[in-house]
């Protein structure tokens, strides 16, 4: 280097080169997405019994109604921008964030929202059930 300009200006451009590929990995990471970790939520079966009586209850961000030998699960996240989605009354729900709306079996109709509410596989366990969440 034969000046302090000629120094400067080639640690700015280092600088700017690595702040470049950094920026470049993060919104690769970004747009290709990881699988998110598997959560999963246990459903004894005196919960069941309890949604089954009540036409429905919220568990764990879950809206687990039907019959306690085969119920049905839904997940309350809004499948736009993953807000909680609450029940409205007259069925269905509703997203607070951007106005999203599902009909009692979780399907978008209107709002950004284009993909229904999340049906978690449900699996046996004892007189239960294990809901995972992907």
């Amino acid at each position: 280097m034969s000046s302090r300009r000629d120094f400067l200006s080639t640690a700015w451009a280092a600088a700017g080169a690595g702040a470049a590929m950094a920026g470049a990995a993060v919104v690769a990471k970004a747009l290709t997405g990881s699988p998110d970790e598997v959560h999963t939520v246990e459903l004894p079966v005196a919960l069941l019994e309890r949604a089954e009586k009540a036409g429905g209850l919220v568990h764990e961000g879950l809206l687990v109604r039907g019959p306690a030998a085969a119920p049905v699960v839904l997940d309350l996240t809004c499948t736009h921008l993953r807000c909680r989605v609450a029940p409205i009354e007259g069925g269905g729900f509703s997203c607070p964030c951007h106005g999203s709306r599902y009909d009692a079996e979780g399907r978008p109709v209107s709002g950004p929202a284009e993909k229904a509410l999340a049906r978690p596989r449900l699996t046996p366990a004892g007189a239960g059930f294990t809901a995972r969440l992907p």
